[in-house]
Parts: structure tokens; sequence; C-alpha cells
């Protein structure tokens, strides 16, 4: 069961009165900004003022060594390389700033390493090669922060090196001539530290050229927008007024490898939410499939028809890269399922020769599939690399460093990680980052709802207003409504069954809401069944008539025990992990009248989705007793889990339910003997 727990805010009704009067806001609006965190009506004001507002560059630690080594370097023109990074926050920055240091005719290249030959970050090879080039100064763009053995080569060499950053210090900083990330400034409230990589550079360039933040971004936005939304970085403060900017300027499209981009995606007018779906895939797939000189390329383009061929070629990688992570990610659900690895704390799976690019996204999409952390190792040779993802609450960073003794390297955040593992030592990996999380809290996955809405709600004035918390993302999602206790009454296909219309009814009201990706089959629930949803609204325009579009994002059952539910998921766990004491066993072991329960549940519903057995067993049976009963029946051959779907098997005689390991254990546990 990938459980999810619905979270919802506590807000002074009272004080949503005052401050909606006060700023002459919907009161919705500042309802969802008191549930956001934001305090006071400053704070509000603050979120939703217009008026661009950056932090002086200069504040950062080592901006000034860094704006004087590179002057010099322009001035008595010396080569300079930017290094960059392969994906598309690094792209961008690469981009941007090569191209400005070009516009200050600069003697400048740059490099981005390629994924499977090179690897992450400046390298010592890399190093050596550019000073055989006859560079004097390297400057990386997002990366270099724990480059201290190849900063001290390019030092050997005579060989400057600059670093701009946003990951996290491992240990000491490099010693290089300066040294530029905003995490290096954390403690300074004045300093917005959660810029990505070409926030970071397009900082360093308005300090280049003299001139404020607000002056600058109006003429690198668009660059800057693209790694911001792409890289995950919440979008709040500097970063919200970097990609407000940005998609202004993408849908002027002032930038030609931008209007070509558009144009092979099929695109008309972007946000940030379409922005990270159709353009940001395509810029990452380069890193991902072949080599990102082709995105830094078609970024830095002039030509427009030179623009069409590179954003042509990247949306064939980008067709490419989606089958081999469809095939990537149904090949490892397989393999977890076969080995059990989504009953641990921490999934780690490995196959062999995964295409390295695609791992991430693969990651991605399992945390979303199992609701935990997990990593995807690709097993090639001595050396395999892995990817992680997590969910909010465990640090994947933590773990890492808490498992560094059976890794070769690693780095990343608290989200998400990259390393490098010895082939042989996977499984010792495996269970290091086990018992790592077994020592802490790995929380459940949140649906974080900002408000409950009756269905009369869910008007088109509604989603109108919502529209001034745009630009969504990271830190600033969609707003998402809780319709709680509705009667589902109708389920219609669409587009041919790959997605669905709930029809709905609550307080006198029908209302309709789509869920997309989900086909009728796939649907744990039925007509009659009474739920609760999560949805965002949308206007919809369709021949040039407004109307709002009611979109879920998740629904469970209405009235479960959520308390008892996330007791029996940890009792289970701790079950699998082989950590459960006599309290555990005892919540979970079904007594044979439970397991008649599922039985007979199963000889009336022979072939059912097993999300919809737990669904419609809940009420009669906790969440653990129905998994162990459904296991037990698996174990003596009565029944079978094929395609996510519980079947019961031809069988003749009495089964013995007390043969089943599982029960047998169980009860062994309760009786203190492990």
């Amino acid at each position: 069961m990938n459980y999810k727990k619905w979270v919802f805010p506590e807000v002074d009704k009272t004080m949503v009165a005052e401050i909606a009067d006060d700023c002459n806001h919907d009161p919705l609006v500042v309802f969802i900004a008191l549930a956001r965190g934001l305090e006071d009506p400053y704070e509000i004001e603050q979120f939703f003022e217009k008026e661009l507002d950056f932090s002086d560059p200069y504040e950062l630690s080592g901006m000034s060594e860094a704006v004087d080594r590179i002057n010099m370097a322009i001035e008595e023109k010396e080569k300079i390389l930017v290094f960059g990074d392969y994906d598309c926050d690094g792209v961008t920055a690469t981009a941007l700033l090569t191209s400005y240091l070009k516009k200050r005719e600069a003697d400048v290249d740059y490099f981005v390493p390629d994924r499977e030959n090179d690897g992450y970050g400046i390298s010592v090879k890399a190093v050596e090669k550019a000073h055989e080039d006859g560079v004097t100064l390297i400057i990386t763009v997002d990366n270099g922060i724990n480059a201290v053995a190849e900063v001290e080569r390019a030092n050997e060499l005579g060989v400057d090196v600059v670093v701009t950053d946003h990951h996290l210090l491992q240990d000491a900083l490099p010693n290089a001539v300066a040294v530029v990330d905003p995490h290096i400034d954390e403690e300074c409230d004045w300093i917005f530290s959660d810029l990505c990589g070409v926030g970071v550079a397009f900082k360093l360039v308005c300090a280049l050229e003299g001139r404020p933040p607000e002056e600058v971004i109006y003429e690198y936005a668009d660059l800057v927008a693209l790694g911001t939304i792409a890289d995950i970085v919440p979008l709040v403060s500097e970063n919200r007024a970097i990609v407000s900017v940005g998609l202004g300027l993408i849908n002027r499209r002032q930038n030609l490898g931008i209007k070509a981009l558009i144009e092979v995606a099929g695109a008309k007018f972007i946000t940030a939410g379409n922005a990270a779906f159709t353009l940001c895939p395509r810029i990452n797939a380069a890193g991902r499939m072949a080599n990102a000189d082709i995105a830094v390329k078609l970024l830095m383009s002039d030509n427009y028809d030179d623009a069409l061929y590179y954003a042509g070629c990247l949306d064939r990688l980008n067709a490419e890269r989606q089958q081999i992570e469809q095939d990537i990610f149904q090949s490892a659900c397989n393999i977890i399922e076969q080995n059990g690895y989504d009953r641990q704390r921490v999934i780690v799976v490995e196959g062999f020769d995964w295409h390295v690019g695609v791992i991430g996204i693969a990651a991605s999409k399992l945390v979303e599939k199992y609701g935990k952390p997990c990593i995807v190792i690709s097993a090639s040779g001595d050396r395999s690399v892995g990817s992680g993802r997590s969910i909010s609450g465990f640090s994947l960073f933590d773990a890492l460093t808490a498992s560094s003794e059976t890794l070769v390297k690693f780095g990343g955040h608290e989200l998400a990680a990259g390393l490098t593992v010895k082939e042989d030592d996977i499984d010792l990996f495996r269970k290091t980052i086990n018992q790592y999380a077994a020592s802490t809290d790995v929380p459940f996955q949140k649906v974080k709802v900002d408000c409950r809405l009756k269905p009369r709600a869910l008007t088109l004035d509604v989603a109108k207003a919502l529209k001034s918390f745009e630009p969504y993302g990271a830190g600033n999602p969609t707003p998402l409504f809780g319709v709680m206790e509705s009667q589902l009454i109708g389920i219609q296909p669409l587009a041919n069954g790959k997605h669905i219309r709930l029809k709905l009814h609550r307080d006198n009201t029908d209302f309709g809401a789509v869920m997309f990706g989900v086909s009728p089959d796939d649907l744990p629930f039925k007509v009659g069944d009474v739920l609760d949803l999560a949805v965002t609204l949308d206007v919809n325009v369709y021949n040039n008539t407004e109307s709002v579009s009611v979109i879920v994002r998740a629904v469970r059952k209405s009235n479960v025990d959520e308390a008892e539910t996330e007791k029996q998921l940890n009792s289970l766990e701790k079950y699998y992990s082989k950590t459960a004491d006599a309290a555990d066993a005892e919540s979970i072991c079904p007594t044979r009248d439970d397991i008649a329960v599922v039985f007979r549940y199963l000889r009336t519903h022979n072939g059912v989705l097993l999300a919809a057995l737990e669904n419609d067993l809940l009420q009669a049976l906790p969440i653990g007793k129905i998994t162990v009963a459904v296991s037990a029946l698996c174990e003596l051959k009565l029944a079978e889990i094929s395609e996510k779907k519980v079947k019961l098997l031809p069988f003749e005689g009495k089964a013995d339910l007390d043969s089943a390991d599982i029960l047998k254990e169980l009860k062994s546990i309760k009786g203190g003997d492990r």
C-alpha cells in the first residue's frame, strides 16, 4: 500500500478576514498564504509584490575575489574556460556565462563533461587538458564546491580556479582563487541561499557588470528561469522574481534557441509548469542521451536555422530518453517486487548497464510509486553509478554520508543525490543505508492540502483568483484543495481509456474531476464509494469560452483511521526489516476469522486489484492484517498476485493456515522467540 499522509493547515479564520480586508486580497488567497507559512500582512504583500528585489551580489562570500580575477583575465587576454555541467541548470549556466564573457571580448571557451565518459564535475584529467590548451583561468558553474583535489592539481599547474556552485559542502573548501556558493552564507539572513547553479552564475554576471540584478535580469532571465525551474529549487523570493521575468522573455521568444525549442515541442504559451515538462526535459536529454554540448550550442545560437537543427536533435533525444526510461522503470519495478526491496525503508535497485542518463528520472518515478526513498544503480564493470531521489523529511545526502564507507564517492542534496559504488559492494551499501534508515524516522509521503472546499466553490472565479500565486514550482506548488466525503457516481473513460473523468456528488451538488494517466481498469474505487479528493483548479479555454478544470492529484477512501493505518504500516516495515517486537506482531497478525474475511472477499471479487481489495476491506480490517492475510494465502498457493491483481487459485481439500511461514514467524515473535 503506497500510503500518503494527508496534512491540513490550521489557520485562524479571523486573521484571514482581517488581512483580506487590509490587503485587498481574496480571502481564499490569504487563507492559502497563511497556510503556507506567511505570517503577517507584510510577508503576504512581499510575496505578491511585483517589484523586483534582489540582494547585492557582492554580499556573497568570494564574489569580490572572483570579479577581480575574471576582470584581470579579460584585460590580459588570458585563456578562460567555463567548466559546466550536463543538466539543464549546468547547461543554462554555461551558456549564460560564456555568452556574457564573449560580449566582453574575452578569450573564452566552455566545456561540459560527458555523463558516461567524464562523470559529474571538474576532474583532474580535465584540469590537465585545460593546462595543455593554454587555459590560465577555469570558472566552474553548477559544480566545484567539493573539488578539493582537482583545484589543488590546477594550483600545481599554475591554473587559477574560480568556483561558482550551489551544492552542499561535504568537507573543506577547495583552495581556489574564489569560491562563490550561497550555502556558505546560509547563516546570513539577508543572503538568499536557494539559488540554483545558473542563479549563482547570474549573480556573478551582475557583479562583473557592476549593475544591480534588477537591471541585468531582463537580459538573461529566460536562461536563468529555465535552469531554476529544472533544478527544482524553491520558487520563492529571488527565484520567484527570476522565473516571473524569465517566463515573459521566453514567451517573447527573445532567445533564438529557446524559440526553436518551443517550436519543435509544439508549445504555445509557456508557464513554469509546462516548461518543466516540455522545454527542460529536452535540454536535459542532451546530457542524458548524448552530449550536453548540443544544448549549449542551441542556447547560444545566433542563427535560427542552426537553432532549429539543434532543437530537432534534442527533441529526438528526448523521445529516445522517454522509451529507455520506461523500460528501466518497468524492469526496476519487477526486480524490486521479486526481491522484496519495496519492503525496505530505502529502496536500492540495480540493473546491468542501465543508461546512467536516465536512472535519476526512473528513481523519481519509483519514489512516486512506492512512497519511499529510492536509489537506482547502473551496474557496469567494477564501478557502478547510482542516482537517488528522496521524500521530504528524509535527507538522502545525510543517509549517503552515513553510508560513505561503502561508496567510492557521492554528492547531492536532501532530495536528490548521485553516487559511485563498486559492484561488489552494492549489497553491503543496501544493507548499510537501510541500517541508517532504521535508526531514524522515515516519514510517509505527504499530500499537503492548502484548504478544504465544498463542490460549489470549484468555480472559474476561484481558479482565476489563484493566478496571483503564479509562477508555481518547488516551494510554491499549485494550490491543492481537499473536497471531502464525495460519493463516486460515475466513471467516464477519456482519450481511449488513457484518462478518466470522475462524476461525484456532495451537498446536493454534482461535479466532475479528471484523473490523468489512470484508466478505468486501474482505478481502485467503484461507483458508490465515498472518497476524499485532493484537486487543483485551472482555467480551460475552448472556442474562446473559459471554464474551470478540476484535476485530481490524490484520492483516498473517506473515514479511514489514519493513525491505525500508519501504526500498521510501521509494524509491517519493522517485520520485514526483522526489527519487529511482540506488540508489532500482535497488531498485524490476522486471526483465522480475519483471513476468512479476505478469502470470502476474493471468492466474490476474484481477479481484483490489490489496491481495490485493500480499499474495500479497510473498514473491516486494518491494513497490516490484510497484507499478512494475502501473503499467507499466496504462500499456501490458495491465491496469487499477478499484474497488481489478486485471484484465488484452484485447490482441493482443507488448507492448514497455521502452516504459512509468515503466520508462524509472527506467532513466534508474539511469543518472544525473536
